[in-house]
């Protein structure tokens, strides 16, 4: 790096981190005591810390001596005028991140001036090389005393909700938290985003599911009977992926991502040597020596556990490590924080070592808006993903982001309210967002009763059949409630509001890619869930439901949304019904075997992740953001997309069943939806799974159409 732009010495990390160690500039504020530091000083958003604090139960103040890490994130320079470039769809000439940081990054003026503030109070920082993300590290005492605020520790009230999805137990989390936004001297202020770690709360969860079991072929009950053969493809490779979207042929063509790297962003640590296994095992494919590259981000992630979700890391590096088999692939792991995520994206793009990176855990807009004390106005703690999102934009690297696995109700997950609702950071208008689909076929589920003496017997199934590939989404699963366990349709959906995460942001307005899309502003819709019980969510202005009533046969209703970004951006199968198959030695000691059939919408973002490391090896060179570029091509005559636009009812005549040799009368009838949203006639958008599906021989052949 030139010395004429730095103008002090500079040491590297391996997250991309540029230590701002001796410092040769005259700065006011960098030559400034504590005891001296500017008057007054002037308040900044402090990421979720104040809303952990308002809403849970105090247990006593944090010891001073508490380690923390704390990032300030920086506001870009000119970051207006790259949003519209990569909104317009930036093709080239990619920038580095030295680049980057020279035309959009803070200035080392500026950079310095912070790390010498918050060196006057102990605390050890330094910047990554995008100059736009300052990490630190310190006491609670020395934060304190630099940002006046003050923390305590809380317990936080558990989620049932969040949990049920992964049968477990709902947990406390006792964390510190900050109680006020943090404050910095007006002459610093002016450039901060938001300041994360003030709390070490875990907002984030894992985007995957497990699936209901269904019945083997040829099962006969207690009573003599043999269940149907169900036909929905269970226990599906990777491979199967390949062949459904017409991946195979481009494999085959040699283009395996050799020379590429894929970026995998995670909140928990993996094992190598399961994702190895799995390989080497499963998916039958050669594993390359030193292949995968672990690198933790805020001191990592904590050791391998199912209960901090390291189930979802081997999912993803072992579904992409399979579609791109010749691509290496480096692990960012993060502490489940606010400033852990956000890290973790800033270090993929200031090391820009991967050309595409995927991630699959989120949080909804909902629980943001509560967090940030604002339901109407984009946070800074938002805004910090956008611009690392902006960056990786500018850089020619791909992202891939889960929408989320609670259908349009992604509020149910994390905050527990019937409210329509998206995820974060899929939100982000700089991300592809990925929703899912469910095959078609025939599942078949048993129904089992249990004696008074405890013994279990199958008596009889239910069934249900899916005529072609429609928006993933378990509302039609409700109906057969009592193979399910359940008491009624009412209770089945309350417990499964689960499929495609879509709809409408909150929080961002939509990007030009998505003008003039048919299916955008005017969607169609049936009404399943009919929120009730409003009640004002202290201390900020959000009225929310708490319940809902189901009504189990709605009519087709139609309703629009002219300003505000909508997601997902394309779909494809994640419905566990119909999912793949995981290998991890952990599952056994939940599940009863190393191999668990599995699904959620976090499968797809590794999978195109591995996707565009084929498609880079075949082009030879990076694509780059995707939407600008997908949107087009949907819009074309020869669209890649295969739309999932059908509102069609297909109602009880495809149910099937019977219980101690008597048949089942089900009534139920599914759609095309994601509990909510469904799709419109002639429309190449579905709020429930965005363009649809693509054929992804004829995408790489429209990939090379575009002129880098």
């Amino acid at each position: 790096m030139k010395k004429r732009f730095m103008r002090h010495s500079i040491v590297f990390g391996a997250a991309g981190v540029l230590g701002l160690a001796t410092m040769a500039m005259a700065s006011p504020a960098a030559s400034l005591t504590a005891a001296q530091a500017p008057a007054p000083r002037v308040t900044v958003p402090g990421g979720l810390a104040p809303a952990i604090a308002a809403k849970s139960k105090p247990t006593g103040k944090t010891a001073g001596s508490t380690r923390m890490r704390v990032s300030f994130i920086l506001k870009g320079r000119d970051i207006a005028a790259l949003a519209h470039k990569v909104d317009a769809g930036w093709a080239g000439p990619y920038l580095t991140p030295m680049q980057f940081a020279q035309q959009y990054g803070q200035t080392p003026q500026y950079v310095g001036a912070l790390i010498a503030y918050l060196g006057s109070f102990g605390i050890h920082a330094q910047v990554m090389a995008d100059m736009l993300d300052v990490t630190s590290q310190g006491t609670a005492a020395q934060y304190q005393n630099a940002l006046s605020v003050l923390f305590d520790n809380y317990q936080v009230p558990a989620s049932p909700a969040g949990a049920k999805l992964a049968g477990a137990s709902a947990t406390v989390q006792n964390v510190f938290a900050a109680r006020t936004n943090p404050q910095l001297p007006a002459d610093l202020a002016g450039n901060i985003e938001a300041v994360l770690g003030l709390t070490n709360y875990a907002p984030y969860e894992s985007l995957s599911v497990p699936g209901k079991a269904q019945a083997s072929p040829g099962t006969v009950t207690a009573t003599g009977a043999t269940i149907p053969t169900g036909t929905a493809p269970t226990a599906q490779l990777p491979q199967a992926f390949e062949k459904d979207y017409h991946l195979t042929s481009v494999l085959n063509a040699g283009s395996q991502g050799q020379g590429q790297t894929m970026g995998i962003v995670t909140l928990a640590s993996v094992n190598p040597s399961v994702p190895a296994y799995f390989w080497r095992n499963v998916a039958h494919i050669p594993v390359m020596q030193n292949r995968l590259t672990l690198v933790n981000i805020d001191g990592g992630a904590g050791r391998v556990s199912l209960n901090s979700g390291s189930d979802e890391t081997t999912i993803d590096v072992e579904q992409s490590g399979t579609i791109a088999p010749r691509a290496r692939i480096v692990v960012y792991q993060a502490p489940n924080t606010d400033y852990g995520f956000v890290d973790a994206f800033y270090a993929g793009a200031s090391q820009n070592i991967a050309g595409s990176l995927s991630a699959s855990w989120g949080e909804s807009e909902t629980a943001i808006q509560y967090s940030v004390l604002a339901a109407q106005e984009s946070p800074g703690y938002a805004a910090a993903f956008n611009q690392a999102f902006l960056e990786s934009a500018a850089q020619g690297q791909s992202t891939f982001v889960a929408s989320g696995d609670q259908g349009a109700y992604d509020p149910t997950g994390d905050i527990g309210t019937y409210n329509l609702g998206v995820d974060s950071p899929e939100d982000s208008p700089y991300v592809t967002s990925v929703g899912g689909t469910t095959l078609p076929g025939s599942q078949v589920y048993p129904i089992t009763t249990t004696s008074s003496s405890g013994t279990t017997a199958t008596t009889g199934y239910e069934e249900v059949t899916i005529p072609k590939q429609l928006t993933w989404g378990w509302d039609y699963l409700w109906p057969m409630y009592q193979a399910l366990g359940l008491s009624s349709e009412s209770a089945a959906a309350g417990d499964l509001i689960v499929g495609s995460g879509g709809g409408y942001s909150v929080l961002f307005k939509r990007s030009a890619y998505q003008q003039s899309v048919a299916g955008v502003t005017n969607y169609s819709d049936y009404e399943f869930i009919n929120p009730t019980k409003y009640q004002a969510i202290a201390p900020t202005s959000l009225v929310l439901p708490t319940s809902f009533t189901l009504n189990p046969a709605p009519t087709l209703s139609t309703g629009s949304n002219s300003s505000y970004r909508a997601t997902p951006d394309v779909a494809f199968n994640a419905d566990p019904q119909t999912g793949y198959i995981t290998y991890d030695p952990q599952f056994k000691s939940v599940f009863g075997s190393d191999y668990v059939d599995f699904g959620g919408t976090s499968f797809i973002g590794p999978q195109l992740n591995g996707v565009t490391a084929d498609y880079e090896s075949a082009l030879g060179h990076r694509i780059g953001f995707w939407n600008p570029n997908i949107y087009a091509f949907a819009k074309s005559t020869n669209s890649p997309f295969h739309p999932l636009d059908s509102n069609t009812v297909y109602g009880s005549s495809y149910y099937s069943g019977s219980n101690n040799n008597s048949p089942l009368s089900i009534t139920g009838e599914f759609m095309n939806t994601n509990d909510y949203y469904t799709g419109t006639p002639g429309a190449i958008y579905n709020p429930g799974s965005g363009l649809g599906y693509a054929n992804l021989s004829k995408l790489l052949a429209d990939f090379a159409s575009v002129t880098p």
